[in-house]
Parts: structure tokens; sequence; C-alpha cells
């Protein structure tokens, strides 16, 4: 089951604390407009699309883990695969054979 909508609202609300940054330079920086930006903290609006997802990313200072929950966090909220594993995908399409065959080892594994 999809975590609470205000899931990734909450978590970008701290990372941009953490930054140290106002929340209007923020939504300046990444281009979106100030109701937008309160409507996804507030959980009133999926976590944003990929592009904006990459542009917030840019302008907040975080570790590997924080990063990696972010985008899950937003992968969650929209029901997407996370967007670094999407763009590696989207990168690399002949990889997805390799892809295919692991998961269908790991499922045969599970039993």
């Amino acid at each position: 089951m999809a975590k609470d909508k205000k899931a990734f609202g909450n978590f970008l609300r701290e990372m941009i604390k953490q930054t140290g940054i106002s929340q209007s330079a923020f939504y300046s920086a990444v281009e979106i407009t100030k109701p937008y930006f309160y409507d996804i903290l507030s959980g009133k609006v999926n976590p944003p699309p990929p592009d904006v997802q990459y542009k917030m990313l840019e302008n907040l200072n975080l570790d590997e883990q924080q990063r990696n929950e972010f985008l899950n966090l937003a992968a969650e909220g929209r029901g997407e695969v996370p967007a670094d594993i999407a763009k590696l995908i989207a990168d690399h399409p002949a990889k997805l054979a390799i892809i295919r065959e692991t998961l269908t080892s790991l499922l045969a594994a599970q039993g």
C-alpha cells in the first residue's frame, strides 16, 4: 500500500529546512509556482514529475540515502518507478532483457 500522500511533502519540507534556504527561494529556483509548491507540500497533488524532481534535487544538499528516499517517496506518491531507475532503463533499453531475466530468476527462487 502506498504511503500517506503527505509523505513526500513532509520529507521535502524537512530537506529544504536542512538546506537552509527559504521555501520561496526554493520554489523560485525550481521554477514552479507558489500554489503548486504548497499543494505538493500539503499532499493536495501528487509529487512532481521527474523533470521537476531533478530540478529539486539540484537545489537540495542531499546525501545518497536522502536522495534515494526523495526519489522513492516521489515514486510512491505518483504510482511510478523511481525517476532515477526509469531514466537508467530509458538510457539503456538493451538492459531490459537482463532486468527481466533477473526478475524471472528472483521470482522462481521465491517459489
